[in-house]
């Protein structure tokens, strides 16, 4: 590693930021000077910064995916050298954009993690931007949001599949909807959304950070944490949009699959969410049973069976 400190500031440029800390470690400089190498994550991307350990001190106790602030300059090596790293403020976290705080360097799946933030961060209630930092950004459910697979044998049973079949159900809920109910208001339609987007959340509870499958994957049905997971969030909206709170506990409680709850769909967007659900897992599943085989007519995938019709040359153009 080459010597970092007493850099000339005309060399550089300044650099400040609020991130999560995911990665560091202790290396030396060719004067042996130790400096704390740290990786620091958002949305956007990682910023690799170096600390020089004998002239700062390191705060303790901040550990894997707290919350940081950090600044310092830019060197022509592309090099950040910090000259603050501390924890970030109650102010610094909640002045951040919705889902700017996940780590993207965690998501096996990158362009559809981008089209996630991209599309949380244009609706246009702030309380279900609130709601759903308070359910997606939590430090102990992210990781595993982001890796896990929707399932573990059955549709989008790869790394990142749960991301994936999570954002076409919701983007393909609110399609139906405004197709069939132009009129609806933009926040029912954000709470359409919201609902398709959280309907699996369970899951995060039955796949670890690296999304594997845990013990509650065989002790329970997913489905029960569905609430459990939002809680946090439903008691924020409770006081804010309490309406919108109700909307979206029946909409994860009643006629979308899996639900073991039993009560009748009130509303259509329960049955757009439903169909939705039902639609991505089909079509992933029916490209998985035609993905190696080049003819047309019958596929298998376990005990499903799908077919695809022979076409004319010209209708298939």
């Amino acid at each position: 590693m080459k010597q970092l400190d007493n850099v000339p500031t005309h060399l550089s440029r300044t650099f400040t930021g609020t991130y999560r800390l995911t990665g560091r470690v202790v290396e030396f400089d060719n004067a042996k000077t130790p400096f704390l190498k740290l990786r620091l994550s958002d949305c956007a991307g990682d910023q690799i910064a170096m600390l020089n350990l004998s002239t700062t001190t390191v705060p303790e106790r901040i550990g894997h995916l707290d919350f940081v602030t950090a600044s310092g300059v830019k060197c022509l090596s592309g090099q950040f050298i910090l000259d603050e790293f501390r924890r970030a403020s109650r102010d610094e976290v909640t002045s951040m954009d919705t889902l700017q705080s996940l780590p993207r360097v965690y998501s096996p799946m990158p362009e559809v993690f981008d089209k996630l933030v991209a599309t949380v961060q244009s609706l246009r209630s702030d309380c279900l931007r609130v709601f759903l930092t308070r359910v997606l950004e939590r430090k102990d459910r992210l990781e595993a949001f982001l890796n896990a697979p929707a399932s573990a044998n059955y549709h989008h049973a790869y790394p990142g599949g749960l991301l994936k079949h999570s954002l076409e159900v919701a983007n393909h809920s609110v399609a139906m909807l405004r197709l069939n109910e132009p009129t609806m208001p933009r926040l029912m339609q954000e709470a359409c959304f919201v609902g398709g987007l959280l309907h699996d959340i369970g899951k995060t509870y039955t796949y670890d950070s690296k999304g594997k499958p845990n013990a509650a994957w065989k002790l329970c049905s997913h489905d029960v944490f569905t609430l459990e997971a939002c809680a946090y969030g439903l008691t924020y909206l409770d006081a804010h949009e309490p309406d919108i709170a109700m909307t979206l506990r029946h909409l994860w409680t009643c006629a979308s699959p899996g639900a073991r709850y039993g009560q009748p769909a009130a509303m259509t967007l329960a049955r757009y969410i439903r169909d939705a659900d039902g639609q991505s897992a089909m079509a992933d599943n029916q490209q998985r049973a035609f993905r190696l085989q080049t003819n047309k007519g019958f596929g298998r995938l376990g005990q499903n069976l799908f077919w695809q019709p022979q076409l004319s040359a010209a209708a298939s153009h």
